[in-house]
């Protein structure tokens, strides 16, 4: 029988390695990107080969508050398991329209990969989440360039950045210029 966890993992992990190959073909620093296998190691060093300098930590839960904080933490670790300085968590949009924000950033605060100052903080990820996503700046907030678009997700647990994931790709390239 098979596992639908590990099977939905599997297609997200495979998605965000199509997305960012896609997306920033000239940022790719590796031979073949692809999906690292053995996830969950004791070392694990990253869900994804894409970046040579970057641990990539793919998650998607149905609690994206969770996704997010976890996603962010557990890069860190896994890039200091691998000697990393980049460490990024990517997690679906889930039910996202083709135009809108498709993935998502969630990197631990003191990680971005150039000094930042987020333009939003957000105590509740739905909040967050909806701003993130959309380019028109809901619930009053302002409508800001999705590189530009980095927030702060506070409240309870664990603090994390979260942008789209052009707002990472376009401080990864500044980061190695």
């Amino acid at each position: 029988m098979a596992n639908s966890a590990k099977n939905k993992g599997d297609r997200n992990e495979l998605a965000a390695v199509k997305y960012l190959v896609e997306t920033a073909p000239e940022l790719v620093s590796v031979k073949k990107p692809e999906r690292k296998l053995g996830a969950g190691r004791r070392e694990d060093i990253g869900d994804l080969h894409v970046y040579a300098d970057t641990a990539i930590q793919v998650r998607a839960l149905a609690n994206m508050g969770q996704a997010v904080r976890s996603a962010a933490a557990d890069a860190v670790i896994q890039a200091g398991h691998g000697d990393m300085p980049f460490a990024l968590g990517m997690v679906p949009v889930p039910r996202a329209r083709k135009e809108q924000v498709t993935w998502l950033a969630c990197v631990a605060v003191d990680h971005w990969p150039v000094p930042v100052e987020p333009v939003a903080e957000f105590g509740t990820i739905s909040k967050a989440l909806a701003w993130v996503r959309e380019d028109t700046g809901p619930y009053g907030f302002r409508a800001w360039p999705r590189q530009d678009r980095i927030g702060l997700l506070s409240g309870p647990g664990t603090p994390a950045l979260i942008a789209p994931m052009a707002a990472w790709l376009s401080a990864y390239a500044t980061a190695l210029s």
